[in-house]
């Protein structure tokens, strides 16, 4: 199962999980990607119970997505409550801000999760904002009984990946094709949203998400670069 979070309240562009790109929000278009990988039999939006997320909510509900609403900066805790709510067999942490998420990526780093008995898998080298984390609900409730410092509970995978005595963590290395970690597809800014709505208005969408290798020639060609690494805020 797939969980998003999602907030309305961002720094830099507030609300922007609910501006539209062609038609639909970029919440929208992110749910649509995670389902169209065969891997996620599922999708729960995670926001926080702050009234200001009641249109988060709302929009969730719309879409079909299960929706569980907790706490605003222990975002731990609210996926660890959102976990114990819907039993999933894993998890795959996804951000509401990244309207071009590699699907093939999640169906790769589920996999590997599985086969290889880890309890948190990711894929480098994707390009920024492309990628999620799989992770067992087994580690995700040994992080938020034995994590403690604010910035663990506001970083959902941080605690296991500086515990690596205490958790198996795979890292994948993405299709040479995707390695572009310097192209960024993410949401962030205002100039992101004016890039991200020429980007995908550059190919015709027609009966599912748009493979992301076919936007990274275009994105090349933009001249758009972002920081090496990034899965989410």
């Amino acid at each position: 199962m797939a969980f998003l979070q999602a907030r309305m309240g961002s720094t830099r562009l507030p609300g922007k999980v609910l501006m539209q790109i062609q038609g639909k929000s970029i919440l929208e278009r992110v749910i649509l990607r995670l389902r169209a990988a065969p891997a996620i039999d599922g999708v729960a939006v995670l926001t926080t119970s702050f009234g200001e997320d009641d249109s988060i909510a709302k929009e969730a509900r719309r879409l079909g997505a299960l929706v569980y609403r907790g706490p605003d900066q222990d975002v731990l805790r609210r996926f660890q409550e959102a976990s114990e709510e819907f039993k999933p067999e894993v998890i795959v942490r996804a951000t509401a801000d990244n309207p071009l998420i590699d699907i093939g990526s999640v169906n790769r780093i589920v996999h590997a999760l599985r086969s290889g008995d880890l309890d948190l898998c990711m894929e480098d080298e994707l390009p920024y904002g492309a990628a999620t984390e799989a992770c067992t609900p087994e580690a995700l409730a040994k992080a938020h009984l034995l994590a403690r410092e604010p910035r663990h509970r506001e970083h959902v995978t941080l605690y296991i990946k500086e515990h690596p005595e205490e958790f198996r963590v795979g890292l994948l290395k993405a299709p040479k094709c995707l390695r572009q970690p310097h192209v960024r597809v993410t949401v962030d800014t205002p100039e992101d949203l004016v890039f991200m709505n020429r980007l995908i208005c550059s190919l015709p969408e027609r009966n599912g998400p748009t493979p992301l290798n076919d936007y990274i020639p275009i994105a090349l060609s933009a001249g758009q670069a972002g920081p090496k690494s990034r899965m989410a805020p």
